[in-house]
């Protein structure tokens, strides 16, 4: 087959713009489709349109331009046509002297846009506008639903419909169906080949709306074969035992000098029958921070170390963190006279041999470390169960680690909370427990919007409050639309840094400020001193989200937060919820009006992370909640993401193809795109 460049008849430059763009085939350029469509199906002329609001296609013939001023000052381009049936109409367009350049008189054009009518006359303001040829060559563009691609640099939607239309006949050569009839005919889905044709140019909306059906259940199709593949590679067949020994739970529970909530005991129950199942326990465990997510995983270990003699290895993400878990776990396991070693890369190389040799010779019961470890020689006597800490950097490839020790019983652990349609679609190979009740007798966090001028007149409160040996966060939001992303981030904490020193220059010297830039020795150093007293304000951008425990933290102001979505506002400011003070959490925004301002109210609402989470999936993509697992983020709509019958059957179609269709599954694990289609969905 002829290569991309000859077969769009288009010039390097182009092709440069779309090699750039992950497109150098024409299998890839076939994989980039419409973000949306038009209804073109019908040329109207002005005495039958409809002024509705909906998008209207008229035929015109351009009898005149010109050009005026407002009293206001406005300047105002008006191109001035006659349909076919000679009845006037305006278009209007401001500052329009390009188009004035381009569109000219006794020339007919396809005006696309939502008329309305205005002292008497239908006006277009501002409507798409395309030259009516008298050769056919256009006829691709109307009298048919019509695809709207997203623009890439200089290359505009119209111009991927004009050079992708006359290669359609392509499309049979360049995929081959790999889901087999049946298949395809008991899930009511179409073949590859329509599903791309119908992508590009389908003959009905409802065919467009098939199409995409396709692509959204073969996406989680995938995701799900990956989820199962992955269980059933990881799970091993274990003692299945009804009568349990929970002595050593009860013994350790009776140690604590707290009585945990119902939903702590829950999660324990859950999790202890999970083990002693037929197989391997992977379970999930959602809680909000200070929801008591590790004393959960303390009592779990304590009975695989007691009662099946087993080890244990606890993973955090960062080595700050690794240290901060290793000191609750010691606090609650060596009064048990649980033997408990802390493992990381900052270890002297001899330090890491002795505590390796421990851990071959079965004399260490609990490890923690951190994912660098990883990659290093490690040999467990007999490791029974792994803990991983912030599941979301957890991956494929940490678990390969887990399963050379012949898969121990797994607990993945995160304070993000996820909704449950949400954990059925995207983590199907866990069993799920939720930790939905906080522990008694601890203050709300207060959270507050507020303006720039109220952010002023917070300075007395928050001086009284350093003045009793608190603390305060400010977290500045990083641009994201940038090319240079780093340099944007070391620019807001710095200029962020010297407005609070001109605002606070009687605490010259107790201000610094953190960003994911620094060194990991930098931040571990800028953390230490924050937490020890040298500083007592610090500016930070979200690098603080999965730092540690500063209990006297009481204060945190989020600079810009409508920049930010819900569930990223409710875990940083879970960063002032570390002790039994009262901790507030002040979200600046330059306007207390508007959608922003609304979304920003649920934060004062409510301290559920659940229901914001919920509430964060009704207004974004998935991914954004599920942030960095792995490369799963979504464009997948909510209305699929909700419907808990429609996930069920794609677990379904994931079984039925394992056992029924062993080899259509590999092929669509292997060669499938359209997984990872349709990005450009709205």
């Amino acid at each position: 087959m002829d290569d991309l460049k000859s077969l769009l008849k288009t010039t390097p430059k182009y092709i440069n713009i779309l090699s750039q763009n992950g497109i150098s085939t024409l299998k890839e350029l076939f994989l980039y489709f419409p973000r949306t469509y038009e209804d073109r199906k019908e040329i109207k002329t002005l005495s039958t349109i409809s002024t509705d609001g909906t998008l209207q296609t008229v035929k015109g013939f351009v009898t005149k331009k010109s050009v005026f001023t407002t009293p206001r000052g406005k300047r105002i381009s008006q191109i001035h046509f006659i349909d076919e049936e000679e009845t006037p109409g305006v278009i209007n367009v401001f500052r329009g002297t390009f188009i004035l350049r381009t569109v000219k008189t006794e020339k007919r054009y396809y005006i696309i846009w939502k008329p309305e009518l205005q002292y008497g006359k239908i006006q277009f303001t501002h409507p798409d506008l395309m030259e009516a040829t008298e050769t056919g060559e256009d006829a691709y563009n109307f009298w048919r639903i019509y695809p709207i691609y997203s623009e890439l640099l200089w290359i505009k939607p119209a111009r991927f419909a004009r050079k992708i239309y006359p290669l359609l006949s392509y499309i049979p050569q360049v995929f081959t169906e790999y889901l087999p009839e049946t298949f395809l005919k008991k899930y009511k889905l179409s073949s590859l080949s329509q599903t791309i044709t119908d992508a590009h140019f389908p003959e009905t909306l409802e065919a467009a709306h098939h199409s995409k059906e396709r692509i959204f259940f073969e996406k989680l199709l995938g995701i799900q074969l990956v989820s199962l593949e992955q269980q059933l590679t990881y799970k091993k067949e274990t003692e299945k035992k009804e009568d349990i020994n929970r002595d050593h739970i009860k013994e350790f529970l009776s140690k604590l000098p707290f009585e945990l909530t119902w939903a702590q005991k829950r999660c324990i129950k859950e999790s202890i029958d999970d083990i002693y199942s037929w197989s391997t326990m992977m379970r999930l465990l959602q809680g909000d921070v200070w929801s008591g997510k590790t004393v959960v995983a303390a009592a779990i270990a304590y009975h695989i170390i007691k009662e099946m003699k087993g080890q244990v290895a606890f993973l955090a993400p960062l080595s700050v963190l690794a240290y901060q878990h290793f000191h609750g776990l010691a606090k609650l396991l060596l009064p048990l006279w649980v033997r408990i070693e802390l493992l990381t890369g900052a270890l002297k190389a001899s330090q890491k041999t002795s505590i390796k040799a421990s851990l071959h010779a079965g004399n260490i019961d609990i490890v923690v470390w951190t994912h660098a470890i990883i990659q290093e020689d490690i040999q467990f006597h007999d490791l029974q169960f792994a803990i991983v800490d912030e599941q979301h950097k957890f991956g494929v490839r940490q678990r390969g680690f887990f399963q050379r020790f012949w898969s121990p019983h797994l607990l993945q652990m995160t304070a993000t909370p996820i909704p449950r349609s949400l954990t059925l679609a995207f983590f199907w190979e866990f069993e799920v427990s939720i930790i939905d009740e906080m522990p008694a007798g601890r203050k709300e966090i207060t959270t507050k919007i507020v303006n720039q001028t109220e952010l002023k007149k917070l300075k007395a409160r928050i001086l009284t409050k350093l003045s009793q040996k608190q603390k305060c966060f400010i977290v500045t939001p990083l641009i994201h639309d940038s090319e240079h992303e780093w340099l944007e981030e070391i620019a807001s904490a710095h200029t962020e840094r010297e407005n609070i020193v001109a605002l606070y220059p009687e605490l010259q010297g107790k201000i610094w400020l953190l960003h994911g830039q620094m060194k990991a020795q930098e931040k571990d150093t800028i953390m230490n001193e924050f937490k020890n007293g040298t500083y007592q304000i610090l500016v930070s951008t979200t690098v603080i989200e999965v730092w540690v425990d500063i209990p006297d933290a009481t204060i945190m102001i989020i600079k810009n937060s409508e920049r930010f979505w819900l569930s990223q506002l409710h875990q940083l400011r879970w960063r002032v919820w570390r002790s039994d003070l009262q901790s507030y959490c002040f979200l600046h925004t330059k306007r207390k009006s508007g959608n922003s301002y609304i979304r920003l109210k649920h934060m004062e609402d409510t301290n559920d992370g659940f229901k914001l989470a919920e509430i964060d999936l009704r207004l974004r993509w998935a991914g954004e909640i599920l942030w960095t697992r792995q490369s799963w983020e979504t464009d997948i709509p909510l209305e699929i993401l909700t419907d808990s019958t429609y996930l069920h059957t794609i677990q379904e179609a994931a079984n039925d193809l394992i056992h029924n269709y062993p080899q259509a599954k590999e092929k669509l694990l292997k060669e499938g795109g359209l997984s990872d289609a349709w990005k450009n969905l709205v």
